[in-house]
């Protein structure tokens, strides 16, 4: 059974074309917008009578509707060495299926953007409605090694849309909170929702004692640690404060972040995006 993302707009579509969020433009639609001159807006089957009547200048008046319309979907994804850590890789793969399909199923657009040390065209996906590109680029990552850094993040905004698109930033964020936030300032203008991938096994499954060595998954560098319980207590609570410190630059530009810290389901995603517009 395919998954299917329920993510809803709190914000109009500028997109002409029909689709099924709220849009700017008026046509084929349920909600009444506004009432129009019969010559600004020539559909005699909708003349409105009464506000007809109620015209100071006695001419006709037409009633108006908001159109539904489609938004470019992206998924922005952090390629770095740290998100091989564990299933991160398998569930940045699972999503980019689920978002796509999801997609289309809305008649949207659906693009992909992926990020390591630099972007690559390799990685690079134009929003579209191929079903087919997206299955050739999930095959593509699964046999990938993540190595290197996310700081092509950076750059992610030159290959947006110009106009307002939904944007799924999955990633660990584990990089330097200055360049969160620059990264977030340079998307202000499209909707970011956050998914932020923690694995507990980086921190909540660490002995009481023993000798443990730790890498760093992008430059290699290891240190090896004697573990005891106020070492273990200083390093899970570094990862409160880590996380506490990201959910307040995610707000301070608006967006709300998830994140997913244990087994990745579909159902947290959605019950995540009920409640963002809620």
């Amino acid at each position: 059974m395919t998954e299917t993302l329920h993510y809803r707009l709190p914000w109009q579509s500028s997109s002409v074309y029909p689709g099924a969020h709220p849009g700017q433009m008026i046509g084929a639609g349920q909600l009444f917008k506004r009432h129009e001159p019969l010559i600004a807006s020539p559909d005699p089957r909708r003349i409105d009578l009464r506000a007809s009547v109620l015209d100071p200048f006695s001419g006709y008046r037409v009633r108006v509707y908001q159109q539904q319309s489609t938004v470019n979907v992206y998924l922005l994804a952090d390629m770095s060495a740290s998100m091989a850590y564990a299933d991160k890789q398998q569930t940045l793969i699972r999503f980019l299926l689920t978002a796509a399909n999801s997609a289309f199923g809305y008649g949207d657009k659906f693009g992909f953007i992926g990020c390591t040390e630099r972007i690559e065209h390799r990685w690079l996906l134009p929003a579209g409605q191929h079903l087919g590109r997206v299955s050739a680029l999930a095959k593509q990552l699964e046999g990938l090694t993540f190595t290197g850094s996310a700081k092509g993040l950076q750059n992610a905004v030159a290959f947006l849309p110009a106009e307002r698109s939904l944007v799924f930033l999955l990633s660990d964020c584990h990089f330097p909170l200055p360049q969160l936030r620059a990264l977030l300032g340079s998307l202000q203008g499209h909707d970011v929702i956050p998914l932020v991938l923690w694995n507990q096994d980086e921190y909540a499954a660490l002995p009481n004692w023993g000798l443990i060595s730790f890498q760093d998954m992008e430059n290699h560098a290891t240190r090896t640690l004697f573990m005891r319980p106020s070492l273990r207590q200083k390093i899970v609570a570094a990862y409160r404060k880590r996380q506490n410190d990201l959910k307040h630059i995610f707000r301070a530009f608006g967006s709300e972040p998830l994140f997913i810290t244990e087994r990745y389901s579909i159902q947290t995603v959605n019950r995540y995006l009920q409640q963002r517009v809620a």
